[in-house]
């Protein structure tokens, strides 16, 4: 029998890994695998000073396995405050989605309330917050400091959040900093990076001396990554390492490669012969006026709902349409979605058909776990097409770009297996 949500807040940790278990949003597992039962039961200890470092592939559950433990547990667990870091550019959607929940279910279990504030990627969006309320309501507010003590769990992205942490004062404005009240527990705060840290040596340099700062600061600091280049993980080795398998007996999607100068035109194409029946074909842009072109030649013609995802659009309209998204995903049903790179390489959805431009290898391997990412499609596809990377967030070096494209060019219909195209970032 599966468990629900808010079961997780009584769960034994020790007795996690034969328990029925939430760990993807694609259901229940039957039980917690090895590695994230290991993370919950360190993490649900009263005293414990975590510091890992998550290598877990697309899909492999690590969000649940860190927001789990870090929140779910209350009576007598560990009560954290939990700082979710993203990448940058993220749109932060999939998050309050997935997680809102749980801190809801969690709020009625243990009659406590939860806080999420969310500070988005762009500076001049407000941040928003949520309190779930014992009694199963919600209380939307827009004016909620990040920082304050009864704040559960802080969603934002990388810049914003050095933005909200030094502007606050660093770790000494943390309620953590300060003696807890009579008769309450200290929290401490946790900071869990997802896959936000950089690829240039530059910017990982600065996101490496960050995470050493934070962990030799006495807080707890997980580092997930589907895509850190080994030396890079080499740099963090202060960390405890914890190596997760991907999705079991999933299948992986096959990967072709179009060359075209017209990568706009080809994906059209492709779209059009790409459709059948209860389908989700993805278009992948690396622009939303990319994007927006393909919406205007579409939307009039194809057979299924055709949807625009991307930060450009305001929030409210932008939480509105990815909630659409799952629930059509979770009633079977096909639809067209153009979207970018960021917003799609954020998010939890499952495609059937992606059609994406070329991108850099750390992109194309994160936009390819979101090709059958619950691991049942027997045919699922990735098709890559243009003819060189543009747009791209960094540069490859001219030896990484060569034998990447040439690697690349020479992909057709053949399985998409991540670990052949990390050697390349």
């Amino acid at each position: 029998m599966a468990m629900s949500p808010e079961l997780a807040t009584s769960i034994d940790a020790g007795s996690v890994a034969s328990a029925s278990y939430r760990l993807s949003s694609a259901g229940f597992l039957p039980r917690a695998r090895e590695w994230q039962a290991e993370l919950y039961e360190k993490l649900s200890q009263q005293e414990s000073d975590a510091g890992y470092l998550l290598a877990a592939p697309c899909g492999a559950g690590k969000t649940e396995a860190v927001v789990i433990p870090a929140l779910g547990v209350r009576r007598g667990g560990a009560p954290r405050r939990l700082f979710l870091i993203a990448q940058d550019g993220s749109p932060l959607d999939d998050y309050l989605y997935r997680i809102g929940p749980y801190l809801k279910s969690w709020a009625s279990a243990d009659e406590v309330p939860r806080t999420l504030v969310v500070v988005p990627d762009a500076a001049a969006e407000e941040c928003f917050g949520v309190r779930y309320c014992a009694d199963g309501t919600e209380e939307p507010t827009e004016e909620m400091n990040p920082l304050e003590a009864d704040v559960d769990l802080v969603v934002t992205t990388f810049h914003r959040f050095l933005d909200l942490f030094f502007g606050g004062g660093g770790v000494h404005g943390l309620a953590s900093a300060f003696a807890p009240a009579e008769g309450e527990a200290l929290r401490r705060d946790l900071f869990f990076f997802d896959e936000a840290h950089g690829y240039s040596v530059d910017a990982f340099s600065r996101f490496h001396r960050l995470v050493e700062f934070l962990f030799a600061q006495d807080t707890d600091v997980i580092v997930a990554s589907s895509t850190m280049p080994p030396p890079f993980q080499e740099e963090l080795s202060f960390l405890e390492a914890i190596d997760a398998p991907g999705v079991l007996n999933a299948v992986a999607p096959t990967i072709q490669y179009l060359m075209t100068e017209d990568p706009l035109a080809e994906i059209e194409q492709q779209i059009r012969h790409s459709y059948y029946i209860n389908s989700r074909v993805f278009a992948v842009c690396e622009t939303a006026s990319d994007a927006d072109t393909l919406r205007s030649r579409l939307a009039g013609s194809y057979p299924h709902s055709v949807f625009l995802y991307h930060t450009e659009q305001p929030p409210s309209e932008r939480r509105r349409i990815y909630a659409q998204l799952r629930e059509l995903e979770k009633e079977g049903e096909g639809y067209l979605l153009l979207t970018t790179g960021n917003a799609v390489e954020s998010s939890d959805l499952d495609a059937t058909v992606l059609i994406s431009t070329v991108c850099p290898p750390e992109n194309l391997i994160r936009r390819a776990g979101r090709c059958n990412r619950r691991g049942d499609l027997p045919d699922a596809k990735l098709i890559v097409v243009g003819a060189g990377i543009e747009h791209a967030a960094r540069t490859l070096n001219l030896t990484q770009a060569s034998a990447y494209l040439a690697y690349l060019r020479a992909a057709q219909n053949i399985l998409f297996l991540p670990e052949e195209w990390r050697r390349f970032i």
